[in-house]
């Protein structure tokens, strides 16, 4: 799913506006996402997204946005930037959507099923995306791109996020006291391998047959 313009404004909000989540501090990760895109950009991210879903990313032109939105080329490029551009902002909002969603999908979660429901909700959300499904279905030219010369890059970021929310949680015996880096960096590559190969049967499942009993206190 695409968050809508009105959806994603309602994410942007500071981290003392937000609920706290018992149990996993959930509030952690927002300081290590880019900031969400201005208001005024909605209306160009959301059709870069139907257009993105449509013909893929490589396949978008900014002339198919502007025919889209009406307006010439020239008027998206000059508000909005290219097309490489216009993908990072609207993963930067895709990403505030997902982490303000986090406190429902984990509530109730206990001990170390708080950490995979974490994790099963991030999948789950790439997985039902329609720009994600459409990348993996037609763009494989993109993965391979990605697997070689982003994926250290956002496995580093997201493992330095990572390990104070792990550290919390251990302190607070969620999960096993262990080094949280080595396991923080274990959890991404594991969430990037079931979004771009997923498992043939519930990725709760497995993410809990494989996980809680690595994570048990």
């Amino acid at each position: 799913m695409v968050v809508s313009s009105s959806q994603s404004r309602s994410c942007a909000v500071t981290v003392s506006d937000r609920a706290p989540t018992p149990g996993l501090p959930v509030s952690l990760l927002w300081a290590a996402l880019p900031p969400p895109p201005p208001a005024p950009l909605d209306v160009y991210l959301d059709t870069a997204a139907r257009c993105f879903a449509r013909h893929g990313v490589s396949r978008t032109s900014l002339p198919d946005i502007a025919r889209e939105l009406g307006v010439s080329r020239t008027t998206v490029y000059r508000r909005a930037g290219s097309i490489e551009r216009l993908a990072s902002l609207l993963l930067a909002r895709e990403l505030h959507a997902l982490l303000a969603g986090l406190p429902t999908i984990l509530e109730g979660a206990e001990g170390p099923r708080a950490l995979t429901c974490l994790l099963t909700g991030v999948v789950q959300f790439a997985q039902q995306h329609p720009v994600v499904t459409k990348v993996l279905a037609d763009e494989p030219e993109l993965i391979g791109a990605f697997l070689l010369r982003q994926l250290p890059a956002v496995v580093e970021q997201v493992q330095l996020a990572a390990e104070p929310l792990l550290r919390v949680g251990m302190e607070r015996g969620l999960v096993r006291c262990c080094e949280p880096g080595p396991l923080a960096e274990l959890l991404v590559r594991l969430v990037v391998t079931c979004i771009i190969v997923p498992p043939s049967s519930d990725i709760g499942e497995v993410m809990d047959q494989i996980l809680v009993p690595l994570l048990e206190p």
